[in-house]
């Protein structure tokens, strides 16, 4: 709505306007066109113009009495924008309890999931958390004990530790026995010299893993000329060693050791032989 005017002085036209010189002041207010006539020498002055210049004041007027109304207006519009509103206080969203029994199961937003309230922790909390580390630790512990084995092939540094732990705890630590490692390098079965029974057996044996293992046995199969088996024994590691080797009971890493034999055949005739180790 528009504002209603102030009191304004009320400018009545005249009925007809009559024809007199101007000043200067007088020419700023008829416009362009009466400053031209009277340069050119004219002091007529149309009817139109010199009728609505008392009506255009007073439009002015009015005008200029709306803009100050509703200057006014919007200042007090802005004046209330700029008063400080107060953060709203956050509302608690209350829990929503979901009935899996039931056959309607409400869509629940993020909100709902994530902004649930947050329940205060109990006073046994510390006490569950130091539980929970004794029973990892514990729980490592007795692996460790388990696969002790294993843990000390891997990691040969940690044997000499299981070895005296296992002293303690009165447990074995067996050496490793992993035949598929073991590569037979060398062999050599001759006969001896003006004794055709006895036979003399050489052979050398490389640990190719990276870790000790226990000695193997060895298995020696003498066969004939028909590929047939004569004779079938096996040996353990103090009977096919090197009389100063026999008090060694494991191979090292890379280690390559040396069997010796000699077998008195007897009646037995042999000309092929096959060799095995096994545990």
């Amino acid at each position: 709505p528009v504002a209603a005017a102030p009191n304004l002085p009320q400018f009545n036209a005249p009925a007809k306007a009559v024809a007199q010189p101007f000043s200067a002041v007088e020419k700023k207010d008829v416009g362009i066109e009466l400053e031209a006539n009277i340069e050119n020498g004219h002091s007529h002055i149309p009817q139109q113009t010199a009728d609505s210049v008392p009506q255009k004041l007073a439009q002015l007027a009015i005008e200029e009495s709306e803009l100050d109304a509703g200057l006014t207006k919007n200042a007090a519009f802005f004046d209330k924008i700029d008063t400080p509103i107060p953060p709203a206080q956050p509302t608690r969203r209350q829990s929503v309890e979901i009935d899996s029994d039931s056959e309607y199961q409400p869509i629940l937003s993020d909100d709902d999931l994530f902004n649930q309230p947050i329940e205060p922790r109990s006073r046994w909390y510390w006490l569950w958390a130091v539980g929970c580390v004794l029973g990892a630790l514990i729980l490592i512990a007795q692996l460790g004990f388990v696969f002790r084995q294993t843990l000390s092939q891997e990691f040969p540094i940690l044997r000499p530790k299981y070895l005296a732990l296992c002293a303690q705890l009165n447990c074995s630590m067996p050496l490793p026995r992993q035949a598929q490692l073991l590569r037979s390098e060398y062999s050599e079965l001759t006969f001896i010299p003006d004794n055709p029974k006895l036979i003399q057996l050489n052979a050398t044996l490389r640990n190719l893993a990276g870790f000790e293992q226990e000695l193997p046995k060895l298995e020696l199969t003498l066969t004939d000329e028909n590929e047939k088996v004569v004779v079938r024994k096996i040996f353990t590691a103090k009977e096919y060693l090197v009389q100063n080797e026999r008090v060694q009971n494991s191979i090292e890493a890379n280690e390559e050791v040396r069997a010796f034999l000699q077998l008195d055949l007897a009646d037995l005739h042999s000309t092929g032989y096959s060799l095995y180790w096994f545990y």
